[in-house]
């Protein structure tokens, strides 16, 4: 089933009516591949609602969640090193249609933003069941919850810088790591995003091995990342 909400509020009530059976429908690269997360769940349209701009107000850019990579990448508004993060993605129709709210809400260890928002300090403007809240981006990654975003706030003028690693550009990184403003983030295959203000955040993190590197080749990168370039 198809459901259409005709307010944010709504859909976030359906949601968490139908926790266990349906998913939000936004770009849907991820949701509607085979294996995806809405394989055998209901879906909730999103698709109608206007978090598709990127504006400026008072210093702080805001991203609608349902804009695509190519629109960040494309926007003067948005920071470097948040555009470059978001080139990651190599293909350009995937980056046409993959959203930034969906990319940010799977919470997959290979996220193209994760690591690059958290570090820059980035805020959720989103909707819960108990109304409008903001929330860190790496807060929300870290947790379960379930609220619909509308907006990444995040410092126009704030600089950083972003590494990725993967066996090509179109395969699962391996590894995403992250810095701004003394900020560090490091997203890892298999083991989630991990963040802090010291370097030594690799520490965190329990490798795994798998497709995309083993666990010794992923903790040897993770320790050295943020000193490549200096």
């Amino acid at each position: 089933m198809i459901y259409h909400p005709q307010t944010p509020q709504e859909a976030v009530n359906l949601r968490k009516e139908h926790a266990d059976t349906a998913v939000y429908l936004a770009g849907g690269t991820d949701d509607l591949r085979l294996g995806g997360a809405a394989e055998g769940k209901d879906l909730i349209d999103i698709t109608g609602f206007d978090f598709n701009t990127i504006t400026e107000k008072d210093g702080k850019v805001y991203i609608g969640a349902l804009c695509t990579l190519q629109d960040v990448i494309e926007s003067d508004l948005v920071p470097a090193f948040i555009r470059e993060a978001a080139g990651f993605c190599a293909s350009f129709a995937r980056r046409n249609s993959a959203t930034v709210g969906g990319n940010l809400g799977l919470r997959r260890s290979d996220s193209y933003l994760a690591a690059a928002l958290t570090a820059a300090d980035a805020v959720l403007k989103s909707i819960t069941p108990h109304g409008e809240q903001d929330k860190p981006v790496g807060e929300y990654l870290q947790s379960g919850c379930k609220r619909l975003i509308e907006y990444v706030v995040v410092d126009k003028d704030r600089t950083g810088s972003v590494k990725r690693f993967g066996n090509t550009s179109s395969s699962h990184a391996t590894l995403i790591a992250a810095e701004s403003g003394g900020i560090y983030a490091l997203s890892v295959q298999g083991s989630g995003l991990v963040y802090g203000t010291t370097p030594d955040i690799a520490e965190q993190v329990t490798y795994v091995d798998d497709l995309t590197g083993s666990a010794a080749y992923k903790k040897y990168l993770a320790g050295i990342v943020f000193t490549l370039g200096r």
